[in-house]
């Protein structure tokens, strides 16, 4: 029983660990757009909390949809970030606007990006064009945050 307890505080511990990991990559990673001073995350997803502060702090929000991201890409080159955000588990940043493959299925040319990917509790890095990161047109949410 002792063995137990044990092996479940560790457990629990190193889990703690990995969720203050996850959450101070991804505050790096956003840390020219958002402000992290007063904000709780929400430990298991943090993507939901980034989401919300992402809305109250962007200067312009776009829905993404097959039909307007031509439009949103042209938009976002007009802004000093750009931060898209899919479903509760994806968070994008464009890297290089001049640096684009074209897309047949969303119809637009999709710049060069990086991601974090959340899967079953793991983060992952991704740098791949925005085309492989935010999947093929349907009905999933993906807006895009615009920062000055």
């Amino acid at each position: 029983m002792k063995k137990f307890l044990i092996i479940l505080i560790m457990a629990c511990t190193l889990s703690s660990q990995a969720q203050n990991a996850k959450i101070t990559v991804l505050k790096q990673f956003l840390s020219d757009l958002i402000n992290f001073d007063s904000i709780a995350f929400n430990e298991e997803q943090p993507i939901i909390s980034i989401s919300q502060m992402a809305h109250d702090n962007a200067a312009e929000i776009i829905k993404i949809t097959r039909e307007n991201i031509k439009l949103a890409l042209i938009e976002a080159k007009s802004f000093k970030h750009c931060l898209i955000i899919c479903e509760h588990h994806t968070l994008i940043r464009i890297v290089d606007n001049e640096d684009c493959n074209l897309s047949n299925l969303w119809g637009t040319c999709m710049p060069l990006s990086r991601a974090y990917i959340q899967r079953k509790g793991a983060l992952s890095e991704k740098k791949d064009y925005l085309k492989n990161l935010i999947g093929r047109p349907d009905s999933k949410k993906r807006t895009m945050y615009l920062f000055n």
